[in-house]
């Protein structure tokens, strides 16, 4: 496991600095309120399950750290450029109400096969050279959540907005990350393609690791019953770093005689950060 502290560091600051801006006033009356009594903090458990629609934002891939071993790039200017494609992302929690209308939540959301599609951009390799992914993603996070005041929407019908702040650990699994090379522009030099016109390619080492991460969150709660709440809500999470793994890339060629070559070379890993985007649905059981 790499160390996560670094980034955990980086974003400490901003993070706090947003909870206290949502949180401290609502603390100060608890703080009053509650007395010192231990048994009135917390209170009311509940259990949370449901679904999210999760948007990664653009990254780039580039070289990561140098472990000793060649550089795929080579070059800040050299690097693969894509989009993971949108995708559901199941989320389960348990949680309990605090004074003044806070809540604290422990939640785990998973999202897999999420599909990489992207494009290099190497010297003398052609224009369109695509790249493709997949990445499992998995996330523990600590949630505080603030509820406000009920608004009525609706002639006896109201909801309760609420904002949320947490961090935690995001672990990832990068599988079947391969670059072709379709369009090279000379045809019969060292990317031709083979004889029953099979594309070249480079496979790189999958990737797997786990990191710091922090989310914010704003959304309503709608009662659908007395003790079941629905839940809808925006989020932003910062997942922390994603890369492949120090490791044999395979590149596979093909000779003018079209034997095929394939060709393994250890390189350094190759990274990029990931942040989401997601909308989230969920059902909130209390008692």
């Amino acid at each position: 496991m790499r160390p996560i502290w670094g980034k955990a560091r980086a974003l400490a600051v901003p993070l706090f600095a947003a909870a206290w801006l949502i949180f401290s006033p609502a603390l100060s009356t608890a703080a009053a309120a509650g007395g010192g009594d231990a048994d009135s903090m917390f209170d009311s458990p509940y259990l949370s399950l449901g679904v999210a629609a999760v948007s990664p934002e653009n990254v780039r891939f580039m070289d990561g750290a140098d472990s000793g071993n060649a550089a795929l790039y080579g070059s800040g200017n050299t690097f693969d450029d894509g989009t993971f494609a949108e995708g559901p992302q199941s989320l389960l929690a348990a949680g309990v109400h605090l004074p003044s209308a806070f809540r604290l939540q422990l939640e785990y959301g998973a999202a897999r096969e999420l599909e990489y599609s992207g494009n290099t951009n190497y010297r003398n390799s052609g224009t369109s050279q695509p790249s493709q992914a997949t990445l499992d993603l998995r996330q523990t996070l600590l949630v505080l959540f603030r509820d406000f005041a009920a608004r009525e929407y609706a002639p006896g019908r109201s909801m309760r907005p609420f904002l949320g702040i947490g961090a935690g650990v995001s672990r990832f699994r990068l599988n079947g990350y391969t670059q072709w090379f379709p369009e090279p522009p000379n045809p019969q030099a060292s990317l031709r393609r083979g004889p029953g016109g099979e594309i070249p390619f480079t496979a790189l080492p999958p990737g797997g690791d786990r990191g710091f991460a922090a989310m914010l969150a704003a959304g309503v709660a709608i009662p659908i019953g007395e003790t079941t709440k629905l839940d809808l809500s925006y989020r932003y999470t910062d997942a922390g770093e994603i890369h492949t793994n120090v490791g044999d890339i395979n590149i596979v060629r093909y000779r003018d005689n079209g034997q095929r070559r394939e060709i393994p070379v250890q390189i350094n890993e190759t990274r990029t950060d990931l942040r989401t985007h997601s909308l989230s649905l969920t059902l909130r059981f209390e008692w």
